[in-house]
């Protein structure tokens, strides 16, 4: 059983060879090439039980079976390839295997839209990375996200067996691709796969793994190095992705990069371009500026850790706490801009997902535009502002009434004195009944108070390793 990630020196040359070749000639076909947004960290540890990347050689039909997931007597054509193993990220396997899949017989199959998006297609002649269940020589390949686009040679795994630290290995080497897809699919995936390594990044000098998460900090540098040069990438999707990314990596795009995306023209790259490009809509301009807002504010959530040794960052100065966000970002600053932009003010979760970050972060720099989306026309928006408001104002600066009432403060909580919380659903019933006294004060506390906050100072706020 092979769990090695090479072939004798011979044997690499000759196969490196013939990918080339074969990868060259294989069509693009947008059609069947699903495996975009595979989040392939989640694919390999709930969906595989190895992960590889393969030559395919041969491909063959081996008849209709009854479709998996269509409720009519559809059936789709069961197909048999037989692979090269290049490298294995993940499991165990012998240098060949034989891999079984479903495709529709034809695009007219019995939807609509052309049905091959929704399936995975291998073809002979491919270089790419598989997530597959099996043993021995068989392997089924699922039906979606089932394969990811990769330089058909080898890749050196200099950080270990770990299969996160692969995956990242082989994405990392993707985006020297001179194939603008393969970099597209590197600059994805590494956002997911930083995502992942975060979360397991842990103190240098505790736990039981100290050696693994040193080797997830430096895995983490060298995706940060790498992802740092692609937001420059000739190809204005891949650099959007590739910012979008950045932010799951902990690295900072620059306010610039990330203002290109909110600033891009919608008819630059339309929904009907991108289904035709990579046979799904979600590499259009509104998908891609949306999908940066959601990500900024998915990854003010988790904590943040030191890649020197491991520990949570925390912020110092007026409202210390566990730090969120990537440090270096101007987000006061983007979201001053991008508010005012016509897609965001068009869009209810994009101003959503702005109105979350300033939220999750509630620095005083943002107060304005805390301010302005109590005017917003989403009830969820406004009551994310006034909150995000009582978070961020001083209590003297405050009324006691409007803090116990908002926070659900209950004095007749017992004969201890002690205040207790109300549940969530009467907070939220409780926002909604005094929705209108809650603007109005802190719309009039803004007109006494504006000119102390306005010209707040939108830098980074300090921060130091916990300790």
């Amino acid at each position: 059983m092979r769990k090695t990630s090479f072939h004798t020196a011979a044997g690499i040359l000759c196969l490196v060879a013939v990918l080339h070749v074969c990868s060259g000639n294989a069509p693009a076909h947008p059609a069947g090439a699903n495996n975009w947004h595979l989040n392939s960290p989640l694919q390999a540890r709930l969906n595989a039980n190895l992960v590889c990347k393969v030559h395919v050689t041969s491909v063959r039909d081996a008849g209709l079976v009854p479709c998996d997931f269509s409720l009519g007597a559809h059936k789709v054509m069961r197909r048999v390839a037989t692979a090269q193993v290049v490298s294995v990220v993940a499991g165990e396997c012998p240098g060949h295997i034989r891999i079984v899949f479903d495709f529709p017989p034809n695009d007219a199959f019995p939807w609509g839209l052309p049905i091959g998006r929704l399936f995975t297609e291998i073809r002979a002649g491919e270089a790419c990375l598989l997530f597959l269940r099996g043993s021995g020589e068989d392997y089924r390949l699922h039906r979606i996200r089932s394969k990811a686009r990769v330089i058909p040679s080898p890749v050196t795994y200099d950080l270990g067996d770990d299969p996160l630290l692969r995956l990242l290995a082989e994405f990392w080497a993707g985006l020297s691709a001179d194939d603008q897809q393969v970099r597209l699919q590197a600059a994805e995936e590494l956002g997911y796969i930083g995502d992942a390594l975060m979360e397991q990044l842990g103190p240098f000098h505790d736990g039981d793994e100290p050696e693994r998460s040193r080797r997830i900090a430096q895995g983490l540098r060298q995706g940060r190095d790498v992802i740092r040069q692609t937001r420059s990438d000739e190809n204005f999707v891949v650099r959007a992705t590739a910012v979008t990314s950045s932010f799951a990596l902990g690295d900072p795009p620059s306010l610039d990069q990330a203002m290109e995306v909110m600033l891009a023209d919608p008819n630059r790259f339309t929904a009907a371009e991108s289904r035709a490009e990579y046979g799904i809509r979600d590499f259009s301009v509104p998908a891609l500026q949306k999908r940066l807002l959601e990500t900024m504010d998915a990854t003010t959530r988790r904590a943040l850790r030191g890649l020197d040794d491991g520990r949570r960052i925390r912020r110092i100065g007026s409202h210390p706490g566990p730090y969120r966000g990537v440090p270096g970002f101007p987000y006061a600053k983007f979201f001053r801009m991008a508010l005012p932009l016509a897609p965001v003010r068009q869009d209810p979760e994009m101003r959503q997902a702005i109105a979350n970050v300033i939220w999750i972060r509630y620095e005083q720099a943002s107060l304005p535009e805390m301010i302005g989306l109590l005017d917003d026309d989403e009830l969820a928006i406004r009551r994310t502002a006034v909150s995000a408001l009582n978070k961020c104002v001083n209590g003297k600066f405050s009324n006691a009434w409007d803090r116990r009432t908002f926070y659900g403060l209950d004095r007749a909580a017992g004969k201890t004195g002690q205040i207790a919380e109300m549940p969530l659903e009467q907070r939220l019933a409780d926002y909604e009944r005094y929705e209108r006294q809650y603007i109005a004060y802190w719309q009039e506390w803004w007109q006494r108070n504006r000119e102390k906050f306005e010209h707040e100072d939108s830098s980074e706020a300090a921060m130091l390793p916990e300790g």
